[in-house]
């Protein structure tokens, strides 16, 4: 055979990737299946070059379709069904010359093993059948099978899971202790143990549904949410500031807020996916469906000197596509970007067709390094909106008293000379090649340049006039006539978005070379009118995005009193142009009781508008961007044009339904959807057990893991959307379930058969997350504060962090830690800089949130060790810990059942006492004879001492409470 032939020109190479069938036993001889069985083999060892990457299909080959595997080729058919002998595949697998066998040996991995081998042999005996990928098959409800001890299930999730423990001759373990159930169940709903006087209640609560009961009492508790938004924070990249160049802070905290709201308000996870997707989109936006939009502007962003807008424009975007099909879809759409997927059937067309979904909103590629750059909203509370309305009414009340004919005539008596303007012009769009030039270039229009083509402009003083413009790297000349009575000199204030120039009677005035948006900031600008007309020209400068203009010629009472009377002389019948005279009229008219309260409502309400906090959203552009494939993900090398549409394998768009975010964000939670609602569960899964029913839960792909237990991932799946796509019903469900509550003790038997719990053989454990980990030193120590929400805090930090790590120039580049009450806050709120994340988080696998998250990898460090047992946060917990201790009356026995109450919520075995009261007494002596030590250690930490004098208990017993809090019985959820 010719080495130009056939598999021969293929080269491949190995991905890491283990096959259920290799997972659990040797592959089986009765009944192959093509996704499960076959096609990790392929994928692993051949779609390299043979797979849906149609441009690398070496010898015109490609074995991840019927079609193209069995297709006749000059040396015959690579798989030629029901005949294993005839099938050229087989053959080169099996070649006993190296040279001659596939994979080549250049292909960087390793031949086939025989096992391998035998069941694609068995495949293809059996008719080599291909099935579509499990995951791209909307799931349905399955059979709950019959299993051998009905009366141990408490809900269908375990029929599941016992089916599959009968078929490895496994057992399911006794359900764990009543402390133990607390004490997981508390830290998996809600990030913390359970406080004394849950535990106490559930301990005396005897009556059957105890346990559910006392799971009710969790999923209400604020902090369930906290604990949920924590995951999700990962999964969207959450941060405090950009993550590029300066790193400087920006506003998106009440995002992170209003998903801890969501999951505690239970939030249908339906909406919870349009709003953050599409919320703008939706028919008169709520402030919190906006605020949800935060979700697209999670990405990293830069203004670093030389970036080039177009290329940010399509890395921003292709951060959005990729999250989003992780998050949602669980596919890795991003090797799509440059070429066709090479193990999923994701073209590189299909990949911009998402892209193209967010290719047209209005933030800019380029951030300004700003704290708010554009578009953004202010973000009230619950309690805050409710108090807003009920000034809003008030304040109506007192507007609908003024009358108006006696208003205007006050003003018609008492109002000065305001310069009025007319004949507003604007020159054409000057387009340059960069912002610069554009901002110093001078066009026609400008004074001593050519004369321009003017042309007649809409343009009221006073008001915001947007999207004058409209393009990128452009500018406009606009001109006015403006007429004073006498010579007199006005401060103007100038808004634009971005960049603006003024001259006056040819004369420039007023020069300011910004990125900004129209509401960001007012320019004072001095302007010497003369008596009679002059002639005012305003050059506008846009570098990206939306553009406008505003231009006040009079103080901004004065303006307001003279718009107000315009407007309501030319339509006095209008509404709002009776409101804003009443308004106008109470707030700078004659004193009287009622302007006096509405002047003092009004700045109330302007107080309050003021304390709340802004934060990005996002919003589409008029006319959307047309989008382009990018030639090796390239943004200079466009190829050709896509529209909006999402990859065929994975079905396609209603056609009512409408072709924007929405409408994708409508598509992922539809019934016809394979992956959201499979892909989310497993999730939620992995939080309560550690690891997903699909292990790879970022990757339900060809490459991704087979489910271990399908039926009960489309079990829980189907059920979800069933139930109103809850998360609380969800969670609910699986912790309830007698596989959740089973102990987690290991036999040896399971540890030879199903060691990593994949099963559940047994209850779940596995080493808690870093944000459970400091918080629940905090709650033992009675610091922790429980306040939802607000800006992030800085709490201990080694010196020099941030210093080492950012440009002199950034707005974070010293790190001032806070001195309040703020740094016992739950550790979800810490502030997180991107470029240098807490340390503590770090140490113990917390990711950087550069990139999406949705499995956090667990490791075993000294580091990790040196961290609970030495710093700040952790050794000031054990002291304040230790106060609580020490303040109990009676025996040191009475006071290490407390301790173990706070820590492990349980009392102490007897060995346990013995060896900590020995220890106690140790500590006593050590400490005793040595004040300055004792001193020393009891310093740690922003919280006061409380016994005046150095007692020699007090540190012995903060070191037995640290050693607690080093157990591993702590940091696991077991």
């Amino acid at each position: 055979m010719k080495p130009s032939h056939l598999l021969l020109a293929a080269s491949f190479i190995a991905f890491a990737y283990a096959s259920m069938a290799g997972q659990l036993s040797s592959p089986k001889r009765f009944e192959v299946n093509f996704g499960r069985d076959v096609k990790p083999i392929l994928s692993q060892h051949c779609f390299k070059c043979h797979g849906p990457d149609v441009s690398k299909a070496a010898a015109g080959l490609r074995l991840d379709t019927f079609e193209g595997a069995t297709k006749q080729l000059e040396d015959g058919a690579a798989i030629v069904p029901h005949n294993p002998a005839q099938s050229i595949l087989l053959q080169r697998v099996s070649e006993k010359n190296p040279g001659m066998r596939m994979p080549p040996l250049k292909g960087g991995t390793t031949a086939l093993t025989s096992e391998q081998i035998e069941t694609i042999r068995t495949w293809i005996a059996q008719g080599a059948k291909y099935e579509k990928h499990w995951s791209f098959v909307p799931p349905a409800m399955p059979t709950v099978p019959s299993v051998s001890n009905p009366k141990w299930c408490q809900n269908p999730i375990d029929r599941f899971v016992l089916a599959k423990l009968d078929a490895a001759g496994l057992k399911p373990e006794p359900e764990a202790d009543k402390d133990t159930l607390a004490m997981r169940a508390a830290q998996t709903l809600t990030g913390l143990p359970p406080t004394v006087t849950d535990l106490t209640d559930f301990r005396s609560d005897v009556k059957p549904g105890a346990y559910e009961r006392f799971v009710d009492r969790l999923l209400a508790k604020p902090s369930y949410g906290e604990q949920q938004a924590r995951y999700w924070l990962d999964a969207v990249r959450y941060a405090d500031t950009h993550g590029l160049q300066l790193d400087n802070e920006r506003s998106v905290y009440p995002y992170r807020d209003w998903v801890v709201q969501a999951f505690n308000d239970d939030l249908p996870f339906n909406k919870f996916t349009e709003w953050q997707i599409a919320g703008d989109l939706l028919k008169n936006p709520t402030n919190q469906q906006l605020v949800a939009t935060g979700y697209v502007r999670m990405n990293l962003t830069s203004n670093e000197g030389g970036a080039i807008e177009e290329e940010f424009l399509a890395r921003n975007t292709f951060d959005r596509v990729d999250t989003t099909s992780t998050v949602f879809l669980g596919l890795t759409v991003g090797c799509a970007r440059c070429h066709d997927h090479k193990f999923d059937p994701i073209r590189q067309r299909d990949y911009y067709g998402l892209y193209a979904f967010f290719d047209s909103t209005q933030d800019k590629p380029l951030d300004g390094n700003i704290a708010l750059p554009t578009p953004f909203v202010r973000a009230p509370s619950k309690e805050q909106s409710a108090e807003l309305d009920a000034l809003t009414t008030k304040i109506g009340r007192l507007q609908a008293n003024v009358n108006l004919p006696s208003a205007l005539a006050w003003f018609d008596s008492h109002r000065g000379s305001v310069p009025t303007s007319r004949d507003w012009q604007v020159t054409p769009i000057y387009t340059s090649a960069t912002f610069d030039e554009a901002f110093d270039k001078p066009a026609p229009g400008e004074p001593g340049q050519p004369a321009a083509t003017w042309k007649p402009l809409n343009f009221e003083v006073g008001k915001d006039q947007p999207n004058l413009i409209g393009k990128d790297n452009s500018s406009i000349y606009v001109k006015g006539t403006i007429t004073a009575e006498k010579d007199t000199t006005i401060t103007l204030g100038v808004s634009s978005d971005d960049s603006v120039r003024i001259w006056l009677n040819g004369k420039q005035i007023h020069s300011h070379k910004i990125g900004r948006g129209l509401n960001q900031g007012i320019d004072k600008v001095k302007a010497e009118f003369r008596k009679g007309d002059n002639e005012l020209i305003a050059k506008l400068i846009n570098g990206t995005g939306p553009d406008g203009l505003n231009i006040r010629l009079a103080s901004e009472i004065d303006q307001q009193i003279e718009n107000a009377v315009s407007a309501y002389r030319k339509t006095p019948d209008n509404r709002a142009a009776q409101a804003e005279l009443r308004s106008t009229f109470l707030t700078a008219g004659p004193t009287s009781p009622s302007a006096t309260e509405y002047r003092r409502l009004t700045k109330q309400k302007s107080d309050m508008e003021a304390s709340i906090p802004m934060t990005l959203i996002a919003q589409e552009m008029m006319t959307p961007r047309p989008t382009f494939i990018l030639k090796r993900g390239l943004y200079d090398q466009k190829g050709d044009a896509v529209d909006r549409h999402i990859p065929p394998a994975l079905g396609s768009l209603p056609a009512s339904t409408p072709l924007n975010r929405l409408g994708l964000a409508q598509w992922l939670v539809s019934p016809s959807n394979p992956l959201v609602s499979r892909v989310f569960v497993n999730r939620i899964w992995q939080q309560n057990f550690g690891t997903g029913i699909v292990k790879t839960s970022e990757d339900f792909g060809s490459q991704g893991e087979w489910p271990l237990n399908q039926p009960l991932l489309d079990y829980l799946a189907v059920s979800f959307m069933k139930n109103g796509w809850s998360v609380k019903k969800l969670n609910r469900m699986i912790v309830t379930s007698a596989a959740f509550r089973q102990s987690s003790r290991v036999t040896p038997q399971k540890l030879a058969k199903d060691a990593e719990n994949r099963l559940i053989s047994r209850g779940p454990r596995y080493r808690l997350d870093a944000e459970i980990i400091r918080d629940k030193a905090l709650e033992a120590g009675g610091l922790l504060v429980s306040s939802l929400g607000g800006h992030g805090f800085k709490p201990y930090q080694p010196d020099g962090l941030w210093e080492g790590s950012s440009d002199p120039a950034s707005g974070t580049h010293f790190y001032k830690r806070d001195h309040d009450q703020s740094i016992y806050r739950r550790s979800m709120y810490l502030f997180w800089k991107r470029t240098s994340p807490p340390p503590v988080m770090i140490t113990f696998d917390a990711p950087s949130r550069d990139t999406c998250t949705v499995r956090r990898s667990s490791t075993n460090t000294p580091l990790q060790a040196l961290t609970t047992l030495n710093e700040t946060a952790f050794l000031e917990a054990s002291r304040t810990m230790a106060q609580r201790i020490w303040g109990i009356p009676g025996t040191d026995e009475k006071r290490l059942d407390k301790a173990f109450d706070l820590t492990l919520g349980r009392p102490p075995k007897a060995n346990e006492t013995k060896i900590l009261l020995s220890a106690l007494a140790r500590y006593r002596k050590i400490y005793g004879n040595d004040k300055s030590a004792a001193e020393k250690l009891l310093r740690v930490g922003d919280s006061p001492v409380k016994s005046p004098t150095v007692n020699p208990n007090l540190p012995a017993w903060m070191i037995v409470c640290s050693t607690l809090m080093n157990t591993d019985e702590f940091l696991t959820l077991h």
